[in-house]
């Protein structure tokens, strides 16, 4: 993309080409009011008040293309009298409840009135009043709505559900006097947001979404839990990142004490930077626990001493900071501890060759996302594993014109496939337990054979067949027909003789050919439709693999990660492997992990011979991750900081650490001396931002350095064996990630098995019932049925929230279950 030099109010300003004015005079410093634009959407044209002067010419900022030597004033008179006249037309009838409005002290409204200088009201008309709304964890006053439109556009560009429209509405219009005597932009404003309002656009049912709130930039859209509890300047922001899945969204606790006297404080809501993160709906509204009140048990604390003494294993979830993990890497170097986390372990194994092929730790990220024309997904439910993921896959498919998103799973995912068009959808379901393969085809698409290594060559090449098809041959004659006059007679020369005239007919015929086709296809049981890859790639410029959970825990895993390496490396295709759980990388990049525990076990927030934790039935409490001080590595291989809700008064792990011999007085000091071999930098904890810039550039924490030792490696024989057959999946639920999200109040979406509308109908099934999940090894679950709109198909989902996911599937993210429903 080339760049262009432009002038605004005199500063000389660098920026893309294609680039919007408003953006580039973002990135620059440079202010230009704005109401109804929404950072990487589409422009809505709806408030007006990016309105500049550009080369002589009224334009609206938001949607005005950057062009070389353009000169651009921002405040003309005219333009700031018509700013003024628009906020004055927004301010007719608005309800005066300042002093009670959830929005009162960060409302856009409020500033707008005073930045333009409104002292004074010269528009008046007949009030009216227009009835609440609801929708999934959204209340909506439309009393209180400018039509600005970022809710709709939110939903649309970036969720991508389109859940929410401007509905038209019959309301009063302003009193035709005003045509004339008003700035012809104002009245257009105050005219469209007279006759329109926001409502349910039918396309499907919101549930615990709740993003459209964080973007009002009035009271209108609130998140009904938080009404009428508190005023926005009472409230303590205290930045961190997102504790529930690798995505560590940025994010802000609100908070402040429960009641006037009292020690405990409260986090009355989670907010996030509206402009450039989005949060899932786990981040938004699972924060209810805390450990206030409790203090440090000192007897608890030599028990667990004790424990650890005589202890062989500490097993602990992927959701420790770095700095826990490498408390826990320095005592087992100091005491010959096995380390265990059965979450992390075969990501671990998945990275360490995936790495040893390409050098990287996989080279997307989301800002590559963004910004891709072409995203393939494989091996992973998206939409429920890391749906924020899915967010940045949507924003490029809205926003790209032209992009393609290629799904390869084992289920539809019904979420993702309404991102796009059909005719930019390539979709490949193919069966459990081929992977391999279907990671083996997807090599000899992306990689170009002159750049295969042999043994990726020879593999493909066992696999390749020679089909033969028919196809439709268009051929070209040129033959004579008779010329015709307007009545549709023959016509005739001066002689009398006929007039020819010579055509181009073109005649269809079967023609047979050879095709290059592969024997994976029949084993995947997938269709042609996969060779279009290729075709597209000539002409992507930027295409992004995004790898799911499932792989880790494939059969023959390793030999997918080389496949995966090599496609890395050897193509201009960008990988991005999510992480399984919340800091399965950094755990990765910093533990020595063992498969299996020996002797006596210790239970980190898990099942042990003596267990500790955040949960009240451990032996000693330890606090939980929004209580802590440390440090996450996001699925972008970012090194994210995370901050403590509230103030913890009990032990934490490295006061264990201390007992037991190592050095340093606090947890934070542990940042400074991550790993270097492993791509950290020597940075102290406090040095780290959060926020990003307002270019959109995120300065939170800083990217793990990305480049490694390659090693060689080839590609291992892949056999097309028996495939079994599976009902189940392991996933997680909507909305939900561990125990935690399910201890929420707040949250809807329920933990269970998860069937799609005909399966259920199929199986005699009805939300809610109990029924009794029954595995081939006799174990047995009993949990309650989930009907969920977003899937399709005969296979069930298994929500593993609150069970031993690897208990029930010790080999891979499929079983063979029994459905009886429980009376």
């Amino acid at each position: 993309m080339g760049q262009v030099t432009l002038n605004i109010d005199g500063q000389e300003i660098v920026a893309n080409e294609g680039e919007s004015i408003l953006n580039a005079a973002r990135a620059n410093g440079v202010f230009i009011p704005a109401i109804c634009y929404l950072s990487c959407a589409s422009p809505t044209l709806a408030c007006k008040m990016c309105m500049v002067e550009a080369d002589g010419k009224r334009v609206y900022a938001c949607n005005a293309k950057v062009k070389e030597g353009m000169s651009v004033l921002v405040n003309t008179q005219e333009i700031l009298e018509e700013r003024k006249a628009i906020m004055q037309a927004y301010d007719v009838n608005h309800p005066l409840q300042c002093g009670v409005c959830d929005k009162s002290g960060e409302c856009e409204l409020q500033n707008y009135t005073h930045y333009v200088g409104v002292n004074q009201q010269e528009y008046a008309m007949k009030d009216e009043y227009r009835s609440f709304d609801t929708w999934g964890q959204t209340s909506y006053d439309p009393n209180l709505c400018i039509l600005c439109e970022r809710c709709v556009t939110l939903c649309k560009d970036k969720i991508g559900k389109s859940y929410i429209k401007a509905l038209k509405r019959d309301g009063e219009m302003p009193p035709k006097e005003y045509k004339e005597s008003m700035p012809k932009d104002a009245f257009s404003v105050w005219t469209k947001f007279k006759k329109s309002i926001i409502g349910l656009s039918g396309e499907g049912e919101c549930q615990d979404c709740g993003e459209c709130a964080s973007v009002c930039p009035v009271g209108a859209l609130g998140v009904s839990h938080f009404q009428y509890t508190s005023n926005a300047w009472e409230l303590n922001k205290i930045p961190s990142s997102c504790i529930h899945c690798a995505n560590a969204c940025p994010l802000n606790y609100e908070v402040k004490y429960e009641g006037i006297g009292g020690e405990n404080q409260k986090i009355y809501r989670v907010s996030s930077d509206w402009n450039f993160a989005t949060l899932c709906p786990a981040g938004r509204f699972a924060y209810e626990f805390n450990h206030q009140g409790h203090i440090k048990d000192k007897m608890s604390f030599n028990g667990a001493l004790a424990a650890l003494k005589e202890a062989k294993s500490i097993r602990f979830l992927g959701n420790i900071t770095n700095e826990e993990a490498l408390i826990l890497q320095k005592l087992k170097e100091k005491y010959g501890y096995l380390l265990v986390c059965d979450e992390v372990f075969s990501f671990q194994q998945f990275l360490q060759q995936f790495k040893g092929v390409s050098g990287s730790l996989g080279s997307a990220t989301q800002e590559e996302i963004r910004k891709s024309d072409f995203i393939m997904c494989f091996g992973g439910a998206l939409s429920y594993d890391m749906p924020v993921i899915t967010h940045s896959i949507n924003n490029a498919l809205k926003m790209n014109k032209g992009s393609t998103l290629a799904y390869f799973h084992t289920q539809i995912d019904v979420v993702a496939n309404k991102f796009v068009k059909s005719t930019n959808l390539i979709s490949s379901i193919y069966k459990p337990q081929s992977e391999e393969a279907f990671a083996l085809l997807l090599a000899s698409l992306c990689v170009e054979e002159e750049k295969m290594p042999i043994s990726l060559k020879e593999e493909i090449k066992r696999y390749e067949i020679v089909l033969k098809k028919t196809v439709q041959e268009e051929i070209k004659e040129k033959i004579k027909v008779q010329k015709l006059d307007e009545n549709g007679e023959p016509l005739l020369d001066d002689k009398g003789v006929i007039v020819y005239e010579e055509k181009e007919e073109i005649k269809k015929t079967d023609k047979e050919i050879e095709v290059l086709s592969s024997k994976i296809l029949e084993y995947c049981q997938i269709e042609e439709e996969i060779f279009k890859v290729k075709e597209i790639l000539k002409s992507s410029k930027n295409p992004v693999l995004v790898v799911g959970f499932d792989l880790y825990r494939a059969k023959n895993a390793k030999n997918i990660a080389t496949i995966l390496g090599m496609i890395e490396l050897l193509s201009n295709i960008k990988i991005l492997l999510l992480p399984p759980s919340t800091n399965a990388l950094g755990i990765s990049l910093i533990c020595e992990l063992s498969k299996e525990a020996q002797g006596y076990c210790i239970g980190y927030n898990t099942k042990g011979d003596y267990k500790m934790g955040y949960e009240s039935d451990n032996s000693l409490i330890l606090p939980y991750l929004n209580e802590q001080e440390g440090t996450f590595v996001s699925a972008d291989k970012r090194v994210v900081p995370i901050n403590p809700a509230f103030k913890y008064k009990g032990y934490e792990l490295n006061d264990l650490a201390k007992e037991l011999g190592l050095d340093f007085e606090n947890t934070i000091e542990y940042t400074r001396i991550l790993p270097i071999k492993s791509g950290f930098k020597e940075v102290e904890y406090d040095s780290l931002e959060h926020g990003f810039l307002n270019d959109g550039s995120e300065i939170r924490g800083y990217l793990l350095h990305n480049e490694f030792e390659k090693l060689e490696a080839n590609i291992e024989r892949v056999e097309l064996g028996a495939l079994e057959d599976f009902n189940l999946y392991s996933r997680n639920p909507l909305s939900h990630f561990s125990n935690l999200t399910l201890q929420s109040s707040i949250l809807k979406a329920k933990n269970g098995l998860q069937v799609s509308k005909s399966m259920a109908e199929k199986l005699n099934l009805k939300e809610d019932d109990n029924v009794e999940v029954e595995f081939t090894n006799l174990q047995s679950i009993v949990t309650k049925v989930v009907i969920d709109d977003g899937m399709e198909g005969e296979f069930l989902a298994l929500g593993m929230c609150e069970f031993d996911e690897f208990k029930y599937f010790p080999q891979s993210r499929y079983a063979k279950a029994t459905i009886k429903v429980k009376s």
